[in-house]
């Protein structure tokens, strides 16, 4: 079923490597993701060039996703520090 991405999402596409073996299903912990690209063309090449270079029973492929902005950490003392005192000078006696 195809979705269409919220408007602050933008379309990417990962490049996926799977690890297989003969006569073994693919597990998750033999998936995993390469890389994110916002161009297909950018994706298609590093596909071509892994899967030239691959040893036996790994493949890589493109996945079309989304991708949300980069949300900037906040940063959040641990321990609020309180206001700081007033100094009070005393005043000089002459």
């Amino acid at each position: 079923m195809a979705t269409t991405p919220a408007s602050d999402q933008h379309d990417a596409y990962a490049v996926v490597r799977v690890d297989s073996f003969r006569n073994f299903t693919p597990r998750p912990e033999n998936v995993s993701v390469r890389r994110v690209v916002h161009h297909f063309a950018e994706a298609e090449l590093e596909v071509r060039h892994l899967n030239m270079t691959a040893p036996t029973g790994t493949v890589y492929f493109i996945q079309r996703t989304t991708v949300a902005p980069r949300i900037e950490p906040v940063v959040v003392p641990l321990y609020p520090t309180a206001a700081p005192e007033k100094r009070t000078r005393k005043k000089k006696r002459k």
